[in-house]
């Protein structure tokens, strides 16, 4: 008697363990890898052809012509894998704004300027975007809705009080708070050696920058700055980790479409050290 009832205290123990452990897996979540957030309703419709696009309005120049391009691709159903997603026979077409009004229309063509650049893109060999222009983007291809999209660009980054504090370990200044940008990637470049830091704009206040570097032989160097427009900013910075059997709703910073249509501005200068 008194061993049968060990026996069921072992078990019943056991149970009790393996209980427990079942109540901690589905109460806690492994944050690597355990199971994402899942959505409030059941997504039935169907893949829908949509355009994908990358663009950047830059107001700077390789090989004497402009830098600004826009990639076009496909977008496919997960369980379609085409031999190309890239689109080369859009149409594309830019747009200045002046408050709400187009004041202008630039029609982009798919190429690489005489070999100015080692890919085709859509270009203008005449665009050179403004800061503080509006600028709004329109891909269209038969059978894909319209893709669409703006944005404003930046101003030039610029040092407050043109003061740049040089050290021997790092160079340190603040950048003037723009309300156009959001993201600053910063390069110091002193003969073969590169140094970089990227930087978000804080909720309030200019941006400080301090970059370490080391001893360097040079007198100068030369400082660029890059500033990104909102959209680029955002798409930069998003949270890409994609967790096994979770649920993540599409993203993008476009209209009819996905991918990202943005700006950017940019500083440099050469600086004695």
């Amino acid at each position: 008697m008194f061993t049968n009832t060990k026996k069921s205290f072992v078990q019943s123990s056991w149970h009790l363990q393996i209980i427990l452990l079942l109540i901690l897996l589905t109460a806690c979540e492994n944050p690597i890898t355990g199971l994402g957030p899942r959505p409030s309703y059941i997504d039935k419709h169907k893949h829908k052809p949509m355009l994908n696009v990358f663009g950047v309005l830059r107001p700077d120049v390789r090989n004497g012509m402009p830098m600004s391009y826009v990639h076009l691709e496909q977008a496919w159903a997960y369980s379609y894998f085409p031999d190309t997603t890239r689109v080369t026979d859009a149409s594309v077409k830019l747009f200045e704004y002046e408050g709400s009004t187009i004041v202008n229309t630039i029609a982009l063509s798919y190429t690489n300027f005489d070999s100015a650049f080692p890919t085709s893109e859509y270009r203008h060999p005449d665009f050179y975007p403004i800061a503080g222009h509006t600028y709004g983007i329109s891909c269209f291809k038969q059978g894909y809705p319209e893709l669409t999209s703006r944005t404003t660009v930046p101003s030039v980054p610029k040092i407050v009080d043109d003061a740049i504090q040089v050290n021997p370990n790092n160079i340190s200044f603040s950048i003037m708070r723009d309300s156009l940008a959001a993201l600053y990637d910063v390069y110091l470049i002193i003969g073969q050696q590169a140094y970089a830091d990227r930087i978000q704009q804080p909720e309030a206040g200019d941006i400080a920058v301090k970059l370490a570097i080391e001893a360097a032989s040079e007198s100068a160097g030369l400082l660029i700055i890059y500033a990104y427009d909102l959209q680029l900013s955002e798409y930069i910075t998003y949270n890409v980790i994609i967790k096994t059997n979770s649920y993540r709703s599409d993203y993008s910073t476009v209209d009819n479409g996905f991918g990202c249509f943005g700006s950017l501005n940019i500083f440099s200068k050469m600086i004695t050290l």
